[in-house]
């Protein structure tokens, strides 16, 4: 007879009912009988045990929060070094119980920046030239045009731009250590990837992007053709280049995230535009999947839960503000 292997864990309706249980005996309005009670709930089964220990090691994930001073994003387990403990973010139960506090109000709060937009919004803006930028959700941009240039820096986030030809004042878009120059053109440019990387895509004529105030600035400025992506370090290092249609290039603009084969963190950051809390992937192989789909981003939950039917992932939403991503 074959051996029935059983699965690594516990089915999500206990999951689900074991992490409101931790959430409640950690919200600091629970006595004992609600304890008792929690001991004799996890007794029940194998299963039910499974399913609690998983919510407590949950629990300790998040507890470890930390942000990354680099980029901002934030990560599971404990700081590398750093700050002490009073400088790690508060966990899973400060989310999902009234004392959420700096962690909801700090991710409602747009970038700072002379355009910003927040969580879910979008924005055009015409500029005085008559080039306009349509800014993604989470995006901050300064605008600095004088008689012989037109300068945007991009402080965080993604913006497509559609430009006005002027051969007598460039139109420039500085992002990281990256200057975009546009070379009569629309294109997208994208700060937000993982790993402090930019994206650049264009989809009309071409960009011209270069380093500044880096080793590598001695660098020749790589060309990027219209229908072309091309992801770069800040420093200037080229990661990849590939081929990409406008269709999908400007596919946020209406709401919508396509991916093909695009990494699942690079996924989970453009969800987390769109999401009042936290998403969060437990370990860097879960990152690495490749992802193949066309998402809502108006609906981040339920774009994490089509991707949980088609790639080996389980997603817990702990509460409206934390998400979490494990294997399945």
């Amino acid at each position: 007879m074959p051996e029935i292997r059983q699965s690594r864990y516990a089915p999500r309706e206990l999951s689900d009912e074991a992490i409101a249980w931790i959430v409640r005996l950690h919200s600091g309005e629970v006595g004992n009988a609600e304890r008792s009670a929690f001991a004799e709930w996890r007794q029940q089964s194998d299963a039910h045990e499974q399913a609690a220990r998983e919510a407590e090691a949950l629990w300790d994930d998040a507890s470890q929060l930390h942000r990354d001073p680099r980029n901002g994003f934030i990560h599971p387990g404990r700081r590398p070094s750093g700050p002490s403990r009073r400088a790690v973010l508060g966990g899973l139960g400060g989310l999902a119980c009234a004392g959420m506090g700096a962690w909801a109000v700090s991710r409602q709060m747009s970038p700072a920046g002379e355009h910003a937009t927040g969580i879910a919004e979008t924005r055009t803006i015409e500029f005085i030239d008559g080039s306009r930028a349509t800014l993604n959700a989470m995006t901050a941009l300064d605008v600095a045009f004088t008689a012989d240039r037109r300068q945007i820096t991009l402080i965080k986030g993604q913006a497509y731009f559609e430009v006005r030809s002027d051969a007598a004042r460039p139109f420039i878009v500085q992002a990281g250590n990256l200057d975009v120059r546009a070379l009569g053109t629309a294109f997208d440019v994208n700060a937000s990837l993982p790993g402090q990387n930019i994206a650049v895509a264009v989809t009309e004529h071409a960009v011209q992007v270069g380093a500044f105030r880096t080793d590598a600035a001695h660098r020749p400025p790589l060309v990027i053709s219209e229908g072309e992506r091309a992801v770069m370090a800040r420093d200037g290092t080229l990661k990849t280049r590939e081929s990409q249609s406008a269709d999908i290039t400007q596919a946020w603009r209406s709401g919508l995230y396509i991916a093909e084969g695009r990494r699942l963190d690079e996924v989970l950051s453009a969800l987390s535009a769109y999401h009042p809390g936290w998403i969060i992937a437990r370990d860097d192989a879960l990152k690495a999947l490749r992802v193949n789909a066309v998402l809502d981003l108006r609906s981040p939950s339920a774009s994490l839960d089509a991707l949980a039917d088609g790639l080996p992932i389980r997603v817990l939403h702990a509460s409206r503000y934390l998400t979490i991503i494990s294997n399945s």
